[in-house]
């Protein structure tokens, strides 16, 4: 009798794996396979990651892009395909996040055969000798989402969990927020379709941009990432892109526009949707040039 218990277990756990297995082979029908079959033959492609609809739609209709009028959709994804200049690209929109950039683009690279990647989008800026309009390429990027929070009333001089064995230090990244600590400005000024930014957008190279999952939107830690890391840009997914790209030992470049200053602190109005298009708009421009540069 327990011989048959037995018998009929492995039976059924070879029955479950099988299913699986079909599941899985399932999962990506024939007819997307031999559409990723046909693009791999026809590469090799630049690859564009874009994080949302609102910075994917001015590339759309920029006239340096033609479209191919074909679109692969995988694991969530739609992978379009088109020109820019004389270099084909595929263009995927990422979503928010670190994890949804990471996965996108071990996707784009698994996928395709990909010869670089240009990632673009808005950012927060914490520098505060740049200016919202601005486009930044940062040579170094980092991910500053990953911290440590310690219980109320320890300081400085208290060890953390776990750092003994490597988690996490004291050395850079300890903030006291009252030493950052800024009183709201009501800054008088308006907004409609005719007025302009102060300062005339640029293009940039920056030392350090750093990503994070969280939209920030406060002067403290602002000045405490830019007074302790130096970084200019801060965004939601560009460290993801950067890893997974540097992994898999493609090269890749990353230009972010600054939409506002997180918190406040700047002459113009800190609403980041109010200047979202406008940033936007930038940084297509500088990716349109970046790739038709490549194509010469």
């Amino acid at each position: 009798m327990a011989m048959t218990l037995r018998h009929a277990f492995v039976m059924l756990l070879a029955l479950m794996l099988v299913l699986d297995e079909r599941q899985a082979d399932g999962a990506v029908s024939a007819e997307v396979q031999k559409l990723i079959h046909e693009a791999k033959l026809n590469g090799p492609y630049v690859g564009v990651v874009i994080p949302n609809l609102f910075e994917l739609s001015p590339l759309l209709h920029n006239p340096n892009f033609t479209s191919a009028n074909f679109t692969i959709p995988f694991s969530g994804r739609r992978f379009r395909f088109g020109a820019i200049g004389e270099k084909r690209v595929i263009l995927v929109m990422t979503g928010l996040s670190l994890i949804n950039a990471g996965i996108t683009t071990q996707l784009l690279l698994t996928l395709f055969k990909i010869e670089g990647v240009v990632h673009y989008g808005i950012a927060v800026n914490a520098n505060p000798s740049l200016n919202i309009g601005d486009v930044t390429i940062p040579k170094y990027w980092s991910q500053t989402s990953l911290w440590y929070w310690q219980r109320y009333g320890d300081g400085p001089s208290d060890e953390l969990t776990l750092e003994s064995n490597g988690d996490y230090t004291r050395e850079l990244g300890f903030l006291k927020f009252a030493n950052f600590t800024t009183n709201d400005l009501k800054l008088e000024g308006c907004l409609n379709s005719t007025t302009c930014l102060d300062e005339q957008p640029r293009v940039v190279t920056v030392q350090r941009g750093t990503s994070g999952s969280v939209f920030l939107d406060n002067a403290a830690y602002r000045s405490f990432i830019y007074s302790k890391f130096n970084v200019s840009p801060v965004d939601m997914e560009s460290a993801s892109v950067a890893l997974i790209c540097l992994q898999q030992r493609v090269p890749f470049i990353i230009i972010r526009a600054l939409s506002d200053l997180a918190g406040g602190g700047s002459a113009e109005s800190n609403e980041a949707d109010i200047f979202t298009s406008l940033a936007a708009n930038n940084a297509v421009t500088v990716v349109m040039e970046f790739i038709k540069q490549l194509s010469a």
